[in-house]
C-alpha cells in the first residue's frame, strides 16, 4: 500500500481555519433505554463530549473497541441522528441546531461508504440506477447528464463502462465496494465517512481500495472520516487518530506520534495487540484485565481505570481532562510519568 506522508500533529496550528471543513465541539449523544415496567430509563452515554476538526485533503481514524463509540460518531457526522449536546460545523454551519433548510442543503457535503457492499448496495437495483439516484433527489441534470456523470465516475474508481447495467451480484466483493464508493462520490462531497470500508474485503484487495481511496482524496481534496478496528490499516492511511473508549476520546495525535510512541495505556494496548511481521516493530503485549464497562454506568474518575495497569486512587475518583503533552493531546493523569 501507499504510505501516507506523515502530518503535523493535533495540537499543531498549521491547519488555519480556512481549511477546516469539520469541526467538532464538545459532541455528545446520550441514548434513553427502558429497564421495563415501573422502571426510570437509565441513559447510555454513547458520545461523551467529542472534539476535534477535519481539513480538506486530510484523513482522520477513529479507533477503538467495538462499543466505543465510533458508529455512534459517523451517525452524528452524517446527520442520520441529532446530537444531544454540543455543535457540529460543516463547512462552516452548524448542523447540531437540526435546521430543516440547512439540513436539506448541506446533507449531499458528507456522504458514506459502509462496510459491507453486500448489505449497502441494492441487489434489485442495476448500477446505473444506484449511481444516478443521489443525482436524480439533488441536482437538476437530464438523464444524458446523469449518465454521462456515472460512467465518469465509474471510470474514475476502476470499472469498466459496460458495467453500467449489470446487477450487484455480478461483481466481486472488490468492485462491489467500488460501486459504494462510486455512489459516495456522486454529489462531489467534501467529507466521507468510511465505517470500516475494507474489512469485509480479502487482504489483497483491501489494499487495491485504500489506495483507490487515497488516490480519489489526491486528486479532489475530499476528507475521510475513517473508521477501522484495523491499526495496520489506519497506520497506511490516516494523517491523524482519535483514540476512543467508552465514548470519550483518550489519545489525539498524528499517525507518527500516535504510532511510535503512544501515550495512553488504552492506546498502547491496542497497538500491542496489532500483527507485526517485523520483530523490531513488535510491542511488549499489554495484557488488560476486565471487561469494557457498560455505557449504561460508566465507572467514576476515569472510565480505563478499571482496566489500567497504572491506575492510582487519583484514578479512581477524577476524570481527567485531554491535555497536550508532546504534541499529541492525552487523557491521563499519570501521562508525565509512564510515556
Amino acid at each position: 500500500m501507499n504510505e501516507r506522508p506523515t502530518s503535523t500533529p493535533a495540537s499543531s496550528s498549521a491547519t488555519s481555519a480556512e481549511q477546516v471543513l469539520l469541526r467538532a465541539d464538545q459532541l455528545t449523544k446520550h441514548y434513553p433505554v427502558s429497564q421495563g415496567w415501573f422502571r426510570p430509563k437509565a441513559i447510555s452515554r454513547a458520545l461523551d463530549g467529542v472534539s476535534f476538526t477535519l481539513a480538506a485533503g486530510k484523513t482522520l481514524a477513529v479507533v477503538g473497541e467495538s462499543g466505543c463509540g465510533k458508529s455512534t460518531l459517523a451517525r452524528q457526522i452524517t446527520m442520520i441522528e441529532s446530537p444531544t449536546a454540543g455543535a457540529l460545523w460543516l463547512d462552516g454551519k452548524n448542523v447540531a441546531e437540526r435546521d430543516p433548510a440547512l439540513l436539506k442543503a448541506v446533507r449531499p457535503l458528507v456522504q458514506m461508504v459502509f462496510q459491507n457492499p453486500d448489505a449497502s448496495l441494492n441487489p434489485r437495483k442495476k448500477v446505473a440506477a444506484m449511481l444516478e439516484e443521489p443525482l436524480i433527489i439533488n441536482t437538476r441534470l437530464n438523464g444524458a447528464e446523469r449518465m454521462e456523470k456515472a460512467k465518469e465516475m465509474m471510470k474514475q474508481v476502476g470499472l469498466r463502462p459496460e458495467f453500467y447495467g449489470r446487477y450487484p451480484h455480478m461483481f466481486s466483493g472488490g468492485q462491489r465496494q467500488r460501486i459504494a464508493i462510486a455512489r459516495a462520490l456522486m454529489l462531489d462531497p467534501k467529507v466521507i465517512v468510511a465505517d470500516e470500508p475494507v474489512s469485509a474485503l480479502d487482504v489483497s484487495i483491501q489494499a487495491q481500495v485504500l489506495n483507490l481511496l487515497m488516490d480519489i482524496q489526491q486528486k479532489t481534496k475530499v476528507a475521510y472520516l475513517f473508521i477501522s478496528h484495523n491499526l495496520s490499516v489506519v497506520e497506511h492511511i490516516a494523517d491523524e487518530v482519535i483514540v476512543m473508549y467508552l465514548g470519550k476520546v483518550v489519545e489525539h495525535g498524528s499517525k507518527a506520534d500516535t504510532f511510535s510512541r503512544p501515550l495512553h495505556p488504552y492506546t498502547r494496548a491496542l497497538l500491542a495487540s496489532t500483527p507485526r511481521i517485523d520483530p523490531a516493530q513488535r510491542q511488549a503485549r499489554l495484557m488488560l484485565d476486565g471487561e469494557l464497562p457498560s455505557p449504561l454506568a460508566p465507572p467514576p474518575g476515569c472510565a480505563f481505570h478499571s482496566r489500567c495497569p497504572h491506575a492510582v486512587e487519583r484514578c479512581r475518583h477524577e476524570t481527567p481532562l485531554l491535555q497536550h503533552f508532546k504534541g499529541s493531546r492525552v487523557a491521563c493523569h499519570r501521562v508525565s510519568e509512564i510515556a
